[in-house]
């Protein structure tokens, strides 16, 4: 009796070995697959995006201060790049939990970067007090067959991306699923 309870215990053992020992290949595989995603939207995202209305400048910066890729984005008119709407920076990094979070920053001078697309130098002095967080605007990022898309981690700051081939498409529409028309296409141009 008492060599089968031995056996008994001994194989007990190695099949949770076993389980533990999947369930930390899962786990390093499942944080793989988040980090090539987070590499991939890296190197899709930067570009210029337009449609008749608008453009959106989205260009990788040399400022890894805030996040492990981080991202300049201006929106102007189509007809006049002076007429700038709207200036953020982004910061993408893996999350605790697995997943990609983008942090959303507004800019304490916004004039004085304004010429950051045309001299990306000039980001590489970028520090922590040159931005303004914008809490509830973090941007919970996933990857599908078709693309990215995000939205904001909390209705107080509503977002919605998608990022799907040369598009993008945004809104700012709240609730689980921000109706097609609501969106803001744009087409990646040269």
């Amino acid at each position: 009796m008492d060599i089968q309870r031995r056996a008994l215990l001994r194989a007990m053992a190695l099949v949770l070995a076993a389980a533990g020992a999947l369930a930390l290949a899962a786990c390093s595989s499942e944080a793989a697959l988040r980090k090539t995603q987070l590499a991939t939207l890296a190197e899709q995202l930067p570009g210029n995006y337009v449609n008749p209305q608008q453009r959106l400048t989205i260009m990788r910066v040399a400022a890894p201060l805030v996040g492990d890729q981080v991202f300049y984005l201006r929106e102007t008119a189509a007809s006049d790049a002076r007429r700038i709407v709207s200036e953020r920076i982004w910061s993408l990094q893996l999350a605790a939990d697995g997943g990609i979070i983008g942090g959303v920053y507004g800019l304490e001078e916004p004039e004085r970067w304004r010429v950051g697309t045309e001299s990306p130098e000039l980001f590489r002095s970028l520090l922590m007090r040159d931005l303004r967080a914008l809490p509830g605007c973090e941007l919970l990022w996933t990857s599908s067959a078709q693309g990215f898309s995000a939205s904001s981690a909390s209705e107080r700051c509503p977002q919605r991306w998608r990022l799907e081939g040369d598009s993008i498409a945004f809104s700012e529409q709240p609730g689980a699923a921000a109706p097609p028309e609501s969106y803001f296409q744009l087409v990646r141009r040269p």
